[in-house]
């Protein structure tokens, strides 16, 4: 927060939670820091209904954990098959991708949030940059994510900012980080789906550059 110029005292941060092992580690690390930095965190998670019960029980995995943790937050249902064909976007990844951001922003903006921070690791981080390279997008694509970054759709929104504070760690770490501590993750099944280009990316050229 105090890299984005912000200071920390009475600040509200959304925390955007899918449930996984990397947003719920850096949810729980957020609560048990929330006190001692002066934070207040507003949990957000976005339902994409296309992965039926499974789906449903994240959301509900989400809620159930925010309430424990005594944390206001918001679930939403959207269909992103729906907002890309309303938006003329032919790809569905990245329909999915701006109608997650639009939500966060929207939720950050009800909450009265400057910032929102989401749980990208470092094995994130690489699959992004290779993605950039595999698509032509030169060296500004090698940069990759960053860990403190203006908001990426709506372009701008007001001035909100994106934190990444997992970036130097691989997501096997948060999920050990999980266990460490007595916390239960969900495991999302769309991650090894194959009509997804970063699933491809994740599963099959990953391995090979290791």
């Amino acid at each position: 927060m105090q890299r984005a110029g912000y200071s920390n005292d009475g600040v509200t941060l959304v925390v955007g939670a899918s449930g996984g092992p990397d947003s719920s580690a850096l949810l729980y690390s957020l609560d048990r820091l929330k006190e001692s930095h002066g934070l207040s965190l507003h949990v957000a998670h976005l339902n994409h209904n296309f992965r039926g019960q499974e789906a449903e029980d994240d959301a509900a995995f989400a809620a159930d954990i925010a309430q424990e943790l005594g944390i206001p937050f918001t679930v939403a249902k959207e269909d992103p098959h729906e907002y890309a064909r309303l938006r003329g976007i032919s790809s569905f990844e990245q329909g999915a991708r701006e109608m997650r951001y639009a939500f966060l922003a929207r939720v950050a903006r009800e909450a009265g949030a400057r910032a929102v921070t989401v749980g990208h690791t470092s094995d994130d981080l690489a699959e992004t940059v290779l993605l950039h390279v595999l698509r032509g997008s030169g060296l500004h694509g090698l940069r990759g994510m960053e860990e403190v970054s203006r908001w990426p759709w709506p372009a701008g929104a007001n001035g909100l900012r994106l934190f990444r504070p997992l970036l130097e760690i691989t997501k096997a770490q948060t999920a050990e980080y999980c266990r460490e501590i007595g916390r239960s993750y969900r495991e999302d099944s769309g991650n090894y789906m194959w009509r997804f280009t970063r699933n491809k990316v994740r599963q099959d050229l990953m391995p090979k550059l290791a």
